[in-house]
């Protein structure tokens, strides 16, 4: 039997409200926008350069190779002789997502910034129409390559919501534009895989086929209570609306841990060279708590073993602190705990955190400790990241930049 069309009875009363901005291979394409000989050209991005570390980004020449993020870099030189790799530049990205910044707030407000290379808008009353939304993304991508270059171009989606907004950007790249019309749907969609859709990994597609869920169809015709019980709790019941439409707000999160990590260069894999990049990591996680106005509890040491030796993780927790000294000495008691062997990636998380206001102090606190560590941060704010620090090597430190994680974008103060 033909299967009967799908219709969705919010469709009546739904309009074109978000437009999603999605910047295209970001990191490759800021290289190539840098440095012309690159345009054109198959090119990963890597931490560092060496064979045994992986693309943290590749242009789309080189995407055409079957590399992309996570692949190899030995692998990747095999895929495509002829691939440029570099270093990646973390305050590059940074300095080109706020130039971007400006040239889309020139034609639309950003409502959200999702990423360092996604950015979610509202569109007013005059904008939610499909020719008006066409001619709008014209003038983004235009404003776009005159501010900031032509490297960089825009995968771009409308929908009633942002999940479908980001689904959308998705479905047309690169320099695509992806209108999913309330009255079209759920039909535009139907061709995707049900993993497609932003949130939905590896194991919530596990859980969804053992809930006799496997496309995209099937997804679309699951009541409420159904995926309710396929996410185990209301996040589903949420997802459901979301995926038919609905503009839900998004729910304040806690943060729950800060982190940073570093893939050390081969000249530093060793248990004394790996402990002095920790120790700096530590200390640029513990100045973010503090710039966030937050407390930890606990500690968490992680290093990835070269020769695929697996990893290791140790943790400790203590009073709520955002002083380097405790944090310093909680490390020292846990790298006393690390196997001898050879580290390849190193990193610190702070965790279980408290906003300050809702700190407790304990009865043995040493304001004078909190005093001294602020007094740090401000000497290091006026003469560069560094300059001072407890016991440290500085001048390493002001070496050891941030990296970039697509979902935070950190702030250039901290480079």
């Amino acid at each position: 039997m033909p299967m009967p069309p799908l219709t969705s009875s919010l469709s009546k009363t739904l309009k074109l409200k978000w437009l999603f901005a999605d910047l295209n291979s970001y990191f490759a394409s800021c290289e190539q926008q840098e440095n012309p000989e690159l345009r054109g050209k198959p090119v990963a991005v890597a931490p560092l350069i060496s064979n045994s570390t992986c693309a943290i980004a590749a242009s789309y020449e080189a995407k055409a190779f079957g590399i992309k993020t996570g692949t190899n870099i030995g692998e990747a030189k095999r895929l495509c002789p002829s691939l440029k790799v570099v270093q990646s530049q973390p305050k590059l990205y940074v300095e080109y997502h706020h130039k971007i910044l400006n040239a889309i707030e020139s034609i639309i407000p950003v409502e959200h910034v999702m990423s360092i290379d996604e950015v979610a808008c509202i569109l007013d009353r005059s904008e939610q129409t499909s020719e008006a939304i066409i001619k709008l993304s014209a003038e983004i991508k235009r404003v776009v390559r005159v501010k900031v270059g032509e490297c960089l171009t825009l995968s771009i989606g409308a929908a009633s919501n942002k999940l479908l907004a980001k689904l959308a950007s998705d479905m047309q790249k690169p320099d695509g534009l992806t209108i999913l019309e309330p009255e079209n749907m759920p039909h535009k969609i139907m061709h995707l895989k049900i993993q497609d859709i932003c949130g939905i990994g590896v194991n919530m597609t596990d859980r969804l086929n053992k809930a006799g869920i496997s496309t995209m169809h099937e997804l679309w015709d699951a009541d409420a209570r159904k995926l309710e019980r396929a996410w185990g709790g209301v996040l589903g019941k949420r997802f459901h609306a979301l995926l038919h439409g609905e503009d839900l707000p998004s729910p304040p999160r806690q943060k729950r841990s800060l982190g940073h990590e570093h893939v050390l260069a081969p000249e530093q894999r060793s248990l004394d060279k790996a402990k002095t990049v920790l120790q700096e990591l530590l200390i640029k996680v513990a100045l973010r708590l503090r710039q966030e106005n937050l407390y930890c509890q606990r500690l968490v040491v992680n290093v990835k073993w070269t020769n695929d030796e697996g990893y290791w993780s140790e943790d400790r927790t203590f009073t709520e602190s955002q002083d380097n000294l405790l944090l310093g000495r909680v490390f020292l008691e846990i790298w006393k705990k690390a196997p001898k062997k050879k580290p390849l990636r190193v990193g610190v998380s702070l965790t279980d955190l408290v906003y300050a206001s809702q700190h407790q102090a304990d009865l043995f606190d040493k304001p004078q400790n909190e005093t001294l560590t602020k007094a740090i941060d401000v000497l290091n704010e006026k003469f560069g990241k560094g300059s001072v620090g407890f016991g440290l090597a500085t001048s390493s430190a002001k070496k050891l930049t941030s990296k970039i994680a697509f979902q935070r974008v950190p702030d250039l103060s901290e480079f």
